[in-house]
């Protein structure tokens, strides 16, 4: 099998440790594998849908949402039927949009929101699916 180094903040070694002991995984690598896979399936899912779909999308921002992001937002804002925004209590930026629209388009939406430097996290619902 391959050796495949990474890069990762300390409090993400962090996190990965704590799923390794909570999940009983055996090392590291296992617990890498299953997100991978988990990760996969989202995106097969994701790539699978076709015509008109509703999603509800959650960005998590490192700090603060960038001005980038607010682009982004913008330029697909005639796919956004609601978009909610909070801060953290670590002072860091959340937003929350129910998506409507064309699977294609929402799909190239998502692929821009990732690119963003300051997106940190995103989750994809997929609503009535």
């Amino acid at each position: 099998m391959p050796i495949v180094a990474i890069s990762m903040r300390d409090s993400d070694l962090n996190d990965l440790e704590v799923l390794q002991d909570l999940g009983g995984y055996p090392s590291r690598s296992e617990v890498v594998r299953e997100a991978i896979q988990t990760l996969l399936s989202e995106y097969q899912k994701i790539e699978s849908l076709q015509g008109d779909i509703t999603v509800v999308i959650t960005v998590m921002y490192s700090d603060r949402k960038s001005e980038g992001c607010s682009i982004v937002q913008h330029n697909y804002s005639h796919l956004l039927s609601a978009l909610m925004h909070a801060h953290s209590r670590n002072g860091e930026c959340v937003d929350v949009m129910v998506v409507k629209g064309n699977s294609d388009e929402i799909r190239t939406f998502l692929k821009e929101l990732r690119n963003e430097r300051r997106v940190t996290r995103l989750f994809v619902n997929v609503v009535g699916d």
